[in-house]
């Protein structure tokens, strides 16, 4: 096939960065240089003045305020802030999935090994959803938190949280939601009033590297434990110094999220043309996880039985971006736990690519890509 410019098509692990956010964030860069927590001088007012600029836009977008916004370096630090600073004493007891991401796998392992808490796991179904009469059974008054990824940030789910937050008010648990994949998935304005912490990263909406928020409720920050200590910076709640450029670029990044509601159809409309055209293609392809129109709008994850998912994306280099599972286990030989949770076998987990469309991806791109990925099958043509 004829060289065509590298197509990406894997959002889901990383974004790109947005020309809007870059040019905001430039600004910060270059002008100049200040601490946001130096308060006696113009310089660092300025510099307060933008991250607090940057805690409205979030807050905008998810129906909070400016001071429940605590900027961290990423989603995977939130999570932890969430999980490690609770208070289990009165409440010991953490109800989480098997599918979370391994930040939230891993901090409620350490939570049960090193803290005693009591860590449940409520079930999914064969399209990674909870189980509502499963969580209603595990929550009760010793549970202290109920951690759920909101959006999958591999199989495309999307939870029920209006049910899940109601089961986990009735016994006055809290509800934290790992949204990192929430923004060009699912509307936010009124999430805040659902959960008591959520978890946001900047570079899956576009925005920089390096930089995140957890929203804490104004209730839970008195309860909360910070994780890094120090200066006392944000309430206390993450001390630091907070990196001004970055904070912009979140900020600029949510802003242009919450005002453009029409992306997520432009995404659900690529999505639907590209498991057509896969689909078409004439091998034994299957969808993993929720149907097409109730998933992420961007997201596939396809089984390509009989192939090795690995093998394909190698075969596409370096044309198409695509990926095997989530980005938390790259350099692991491991097929995807999230796929085998939901009842796939472990062929199905090695024969599946997670395919994300996003904000720059063209038609005449996703046609591209699968013509990539048919000659990939045909070069490792099996026999069934």
């Amino acid at each position: 096939m004829k060289d065509s410019p590298q197509i990406y098509l894997d959002h889901q692990a990383s974004c790109p960065l947005d020309e809007r956010v870059f040019a905001a964030i430039s600004e910060h860069f270059t002008g100049p240089a200040a601490n946001c927590h130096s308060s006696e001088h113009s310089f660092g007012w300025r510099a307060s003045k933008a991250v607090l600029q940057a805690q409205e836009q979030i807050a905008a977008m998810i129906g909070a305020d400016a001071d429940e916004i605590v900027f961290t370096s990423g989603a995977t630090e939130a999570n932890n802030l969430a999980l490690f600073g609770r208070d289990y004493s009165h409440r010991p007891k953490l109800i989480t999935t098997a599918i979370e991401h391994k930040c939230v796998l891993e901090a409620a392992r350490l939570l049960g090994a090193d803290r005693g808490v009591e860590v449940a796991t409520v079930e999914v179904d064969s399209n990674g959803v909870v189980r509502l009469d499963h969580l209603a059974e595990l929550v009760d008054e010793r549970t202290a938190v109920v951690s759920v990824i909101g959006v999958h940030n591999e199989i495309g789910t999307v939870q029920p949280i209006d049910e899940i937050a109601a089961i986990a008010k009735r016994s006055g648990a809290s509800l934290h939601l790992d949204l990192a994949q929430g923004p060009s998935a699912i509307p936010l304005e009124q999430i805040s009033s659902l959960a008591d912490t959520l978890s946001l990263s900047a570079h899956k909406m576009y925005g920089p590297m390096g930089i995140g928020c957890l929203y804490v409720t104004r209730e839970q920050q008195a309860h909360l434990a910070p994780q890094i200590v120090g200066g006392g910076q944000q309430n206390g709640l993450r001390s630091g110094t907070i990196p001004v450029p970055l904070a912009v670029g979140m900020g600029e990044a949510a802003n242009i999220v919450s005002n453009s509601p029409e992306e997520r159809d432009r995404l659900r409309r690529l999505n639907g043309l590209l498991w057509a055209k896969l689909t078409a293609l004439g091998s034994e392809i299957e969808l993993n996880g929720p149907p097409i129109d109730v998933r992420h709008p961007g997201n596939l994850n396809v089984c390509f039985r009989g192939y090795d998912s690995r093998d394909l994306i190698a075969a596409m280099q370096p044309n198409v971006a695509a990926s095997s599972g989530s980005a938390c286990n790259s350099g692991t030989e491991e097929p995807s736990y999230v796929l085998q949770m939901i009842g796939n076998s472990v062929e199905t987990a090695r024969s599946s690519m997670r395919l994300c469309v996003g904000r720059s991806t063209t038609d005449q791109q996703v046609t591209s890509a699968v013509d990539y990925i048919g000659e990939a099958l045909r070069r490792f043509e099996v026999t069934y």
